[in-house]
Formats: C-alpha cells, sequence, structure tokens
C-alpha cells in the first residue's frame, strides 16, 4: 500500500510530468534538454566533475534570490571561464563578486564559493561528489538546504531537499511535520518514501513548479490539482 506522501507524489507527477532539474546552462540546446538546460525524464545528469560544480554553484547562487538571477550569474561564470573549483579559487574574491553581481548578496557568494571551492579542491578531483554532509555545512554559508541540493542533484546521493515551498505545501495539506523544522520535515519524506535519488529530485522540482504555480503565498486555489487531496492525509497526519 502507498503511502499519503507516495500518492502525492504521483498526483504532481500526473498534473506537470517531469521537471528535468538540476538544469545545465552548458548543456542549453543540446540532444536531450530544452533551451533552458533541463533534461526531462534524465537522471544520468551530471555526467561529468563540471556539470557537477555547475550545480553546486548554482546551489550557492540561488540562495534569497530568484533562479533567474542565480542562473544569469552561472552563465557569467562561465563565460569568464570559470568552470571548475580550482578557477574559482584562481580568482580574486573582489573580481569574483563583481561576476556575480546579477545574483545579489554578491561579496557573500563570492567568499561562499570560494569557501566551497575549497572544501572541494582540498577533497580531490574526481572525488568530491563523496564528500559528506556534516563537511559541507561546515563551509561559511552553506545551511542544510543548500547543502542537500548539492548532495541531490550534484553528487547524487538520496537527501530530501526542503525549502519554503515543502512546507509551505504541508501546512496548507495539513501534514504535521515538527513545526516546519528543517530535519522534522526532511524526514517525514524520507521515512515515507524509498530511498531513491532520482525519486527525491523529481519530487522536490514538481513541489517547486506547484508551488509557484498555485501554493503563492497568497494561494491560486480554483483550478490546483491538488484541490481534492487533503482528504488522503486527514487531520492531523503524521504520516
Amino acid at each position: 500500500m502507498t503511502s499519503p506522501l507516495e500518492r502525492l507524489y504521483e498526483r504532481l507527477l500526473a498534473a506537470y510530468g517531469p521537471r528535468g532539474w538540476w538544469p545545465l546552462q552548458s548543456r542549453a540546446g543540446r540532444p536531450g534538454f530544452d533551451d533552458n538546460g533541463y533534461h526531462p525524464g534524465d537522471y544520468s545528469r551530471p555526467g561529468s566533475m563540471e556539470e557537477r560544480f555547475e550545480i553546486a554553484m548554482g546551489a550557492v547562487l540561488t540562495q534569497n534570490t530568484s533562479w533567474h538571477n542565480a542562473s544569469r550569474a552561472v552563465r557569467e561564470l562561465q563565460c569568464a571561464g570559470i568552470l571548475t573549483p580550482a578557477h574559482v579559487l584562481a580568482r580574486p574574491e573582489q573580481g569574483l563578486a563583481e561576476i556575480l553581481r546579477c545574483s545579489g548578496c554578491y561579496n557573500q557568494k563570492a567568499r561562499k564559493l570560494r569557501a566551497l571551492s575549497t572544501l572541494l579542491v582540498e577533497s580531490g578531483r574526481g572525488e568530491w561528489q563523496s564528500v559528506g554532509r556534516d563537511a559541507l555545512l561546515d563551509v561559511w554559508g552553506i545551511g542544510p538546504e543548500t547543502a542537500d541540493s548539492i548532495l541531490l542533484y550534484a553528487c547524487g546521493r538520496p537527501y530530501f531537499v526542503v525549502d519554503t515551498y515543502t512546507c509551505r505545501l504541508l501546512e496548507r495539506l495539513g501534514v504535521e511535520a515538527g513545526g516546519g523544522a528543517y530535519p522534522a520535515v526532511q524526514a517525514t519524506f524520507s521515512t515515507a518514501l524509498p530511498a531513491e535519488t532520482s525519486l527525491y529530485q523529481e519530487y522536490h522540482a514538481l513541489i517547486v513548479h506547484h508551488a509557484k504555480l498555485f501554493c503563492r503565498k497568497q494561494p491560486s486555489c480554483a483550478h490546483c490539482p491538488l484541490l481534492t487531496f487533503p482528504c488522503a492525509f486527514g487531520a492531523d497526519s503524521h504520516l
């Protein structure tokens, strides 16, 4: 018997189809990728260390800004030839910050990218995808959401990513998950779902897509595909 969270995933997937996260702008327009680098249904990416690092950079740069701004910053880095942790460390911090202006908080983000790059270089080329979660969380400016985004999308490891959209959706579906605390919400998903990287990737992407369309701060419920779904959880559900 499937759990309510598994049924929720099935409903979202039926409504929107595969989302193709995390987008790889370096592959945009190539076979299997759309013009923005999304790759729906292909869970084999990233396929190289450069692609892994592109995702890791994006996870940092999307902090406190829209993906539109973060993706612009990723493109600027790529145009400047900054494709690896070593490339980041070869740039003075102020010069790096200038490239990142469009992402907001650019001085802080330059420092964060350099701190992350230091960890990855010290972990060894070809091996940093096995870096531990605790090591990522010890990096200045890397919190649980950013760390888990790197682990899930760049490193292919099953850590469910929790963000504002996730917490908002659970609350509106009547799911009690530790008051919205990150570890509790993450555990809510990880205990109800198989520990499969592709499932976690797709689920998180579907939640984000749904939240942007319907489950906004001011919800737009009229045509929401989950309009009849909360009954599957019941009052005070802990899943």
